[in-house]
């Protein structure tokens, strides 16, 4: 980053300094800003101020930030300084200054993209900061990276939900867990209780693998959600996505070898949407095939409806006994405990 010229220097001595520590003749300096050697002449001798423009040109080969006019406005003394550092660094490292310019270029241009992709912008533009944020912190020699978490995205997305939100939950429920995963779940339960239809599916190895979830699922039903648990065998190429009204969808490639998501896509092209809307109505349609557990009617069969919470009474046991038994098409208690 250029430094500025020393404060209270007059300018001609500045530019005189600057050109002198650099090598530089009158003529030289004169050809690099565009000018004539008698300007840079009268400027040096403080018998001309450069205008605006001539000083920008001067501070971007010079490379420093010279002192500005007096009678520039505090908006004109900023925009000066914006240019005049963009001009030093283009001076010194074009290519970095060709990725700043197309960086700010993009984040115009999404400034005047559709209302509808203000999500999409919004999350850009957290991955940016978070960038900013590590980079300024280079120069220290130690950086702090924090970690990033797809779930936020995927929060900014769920909540423009207006009508519907359709989801299939392909990884361990393990990777929806902890303090995010929490804050996904509010998120879901708040969109419910507004009125918004929700329909998620799990797709699972096991019945085991719910049972850490078995709260989280109670609250969904309770707040009719309808929660379907589908055996991966029946679907096994099934991937995690999320649909929220006919506007977006988002879909996640996960390593199940490191047991985590490996990366998120986000689309609002309508052709995207309408085609993760068949897969999700695909995977539904094994409910009609005897194929998906629907944990709503289990709860409904077994006769807990009149619990209010898995807590309450022999709750959690029984739908614990029941979910167990539903999944190995075994007869259903209507009283029991874990298996």
């Amino acid at each position: 980053m250029s430094r500025e010229a020393s404060d209270g220097e007059p300018i001609g001595v500045t530019v005189k300094r600057l050109r002198r520590q650099r090598n530089l003749t009158q003529e030289a300096l004169a050809e690099r800003v565009e000018c004539s050697r008698s300007l840079i002449q009268q400027i040096e001798n403080g018998k001309r101020n450069p205008p605006r423009e001539q000083r920008e040109k001067l501070s971007a080969v010079l490379g420093e930030r010279l002192p500005g006019l007096d009678d520039e406005s505090d908006a004109d003394a900023e925009r000066s300084e914006m240019r005049i550092g963009f001009n030093i660094l283009l001076s010194r490292q074009p290519d970095i200054a060709s990725r700043v310019l197309a960086i700010g270029q993009s984040l115009v241009a999404l400034g005047d993209s559709a209302a509808q992709l203000a999500p999409l912008r919004e999350i850009a533009d957290r991955q940016l900061s978070r960038a900013e944020e590590v980079l300024t912190q280079i120069p220290s020699g130690s950086v702090v990276v924090r970690e990033w978490n797809t779930v936020n995205d995927w929060l900014t997305v769920l909540g423009r939900a207006q009508r519907s939100i359709r989801a299939i939950h392909t990884a361990d429920l393990g990777a929806i867990g902890g303090d995010v995963g929490d804050e996904y779940h509010r998120a879901i339960l708040d969109k419910a209780h507004s009125g918004v239809s929700l329909q998620r599916v799990y797709v699972l190895d096991d019945i085991k693998n719910v049972e850490p979830y078995e709260t989280k699922l109670w609250q969904q039903v309770k707040a009719d959600v309808e929660t379907i648990l589908i055996n991966r065998a029946f679907a096994p190429n099934a991937q995690s996505m999320l649909i929220v009204d006919d506007d977006f969808v988002l879909t996640g490639d996960y390593d199940f070898r490191r047991r985590e998501r490996d990366s998120s896509r986000f689309s609002s092209l309508r052709h995207d949407v309408q085609t993760a809307h068949r897969k999700f109505d695909q995977l539904y349609e094994l409910k009609s095939a005897q194929m998906a557990l629907v944990v709503n009617d289990l709860v409904d069969r077994v006769g807990l409806t009149k619990f209010e919470r898995l807590e309450h009474g022999d709750c959690r046991t029984r739908f614990w006994a029941a979910l167990e038994a539903a999944w190995h098409d075994e007869e259903l208690p209507v009283e029991g405990g874990r298996g």
